[in-house]
């Protein structure tokens, strides 16, 4: 059966008041989770395993905060989903974000490990060499830790072109998500990811998950936009996107 998937990027979790751009609270992820749990799936169960349910959202979650284990795990546990968290294995075991221990039991609980490069830097700026080092030294790490292997991969900051994807490939995965928004087939192995962050309201997620035609149509205008600015701006659009959140 061909299936929709919906698949989302998160980072980090806060208690309350959101510090930083790309923050949500729990409240907002307990919303989320209201609406979809019924199909909320890893990376892995959606596109590469058979499955009866036609359409399906992933939750994904970036970076490898603290606040996967302390504030996403039990939420999803107590709903019995699994997501995918993709790790930058250089921030291992620094503050703020998991160790080691915290991420084997993240997989020992069924949760998806994937890999968000080794230093978390903007691929476009890298030689060739540098970008499979970063692909192919995270996967090594990361299959060392749980023991299995490391099927999916998330570009840092959504920086990316052709080239880069293509290397993901080459650097064994199966999976490679970009930056890009829309709603994906699961015979996809380049992924679309949809982003809830600090500025977006409950009535917000409610539309991204239940994505119109409306709603597809603001993601191709928006990522037009972002595209320009990531490939030719890349430091401008990080700073204009903090300064955008302080308004």
């Amino acid at each position: 059966m061909k299936k929709t998937i919906n698949t989302i990027v998160l980072h980090r979790v806060v208690e309350n008041d959101v510090v930083h751009f790309t923050d949500i609270n729990v409240a907002s992820l307990k919303f989320l989770l209201a609406l979809c749990s019924q199909n909320v799936c890893s990376l892995d169960e959606a596109f590469l395993k058979d499955g009866d349910i036609s359409r399906q959202v992933c939750l994904t979650f970036d970076d490898g905060n603290l606040s996967d284990f302390e504030r996403v795990l039990p939420l999803l546990l107590a709903c019995n989903v699994r997501a995918t968290f993709f790790i930058v294995t250089d921030f291992i075991g620094t503050p703020d974000y998991m160790d080691i221990c915290h991420i084997k039991e993240l997989h020992r609980k069924g949760m998806q490990i994937g890999s968000h490069s080794v230093s978390h830097t903007n691929f476009l700026k890298l030689t060739k060499t540098q970008r499979f080092l970063e692909l192919q030294e995270s996967k090594n790490v990361l299959e060392e830790i749980t023991g299995s292997k490391i099927t999916s991969f998330s570009f840092p900051y959504g920086f990316f072109n052709k080239d880069c994807v293509k290397q993901v490939f080459e650097a064994g995965y199966s999976i490679c998500c970009n930056s890009q928004h829309g709603i994906s087939s699961s015979t996809d192995l380049e992924v679309c990811r949809n982003s809830i962050n600090a500025k977006t309201s409950m009535n917000r997620i409610r539309k991204i998950v239940n994505a119109n035609i409306f709603q597809r149509l603001l993601w191709y205008c928006e990522d037009h936009i972002k595209s320009i600015m990531k490939s030719h701006f890349s430091s401008i659009y990080i700073r204009l996107r903090n300064l955008l959140f302080k308004i």
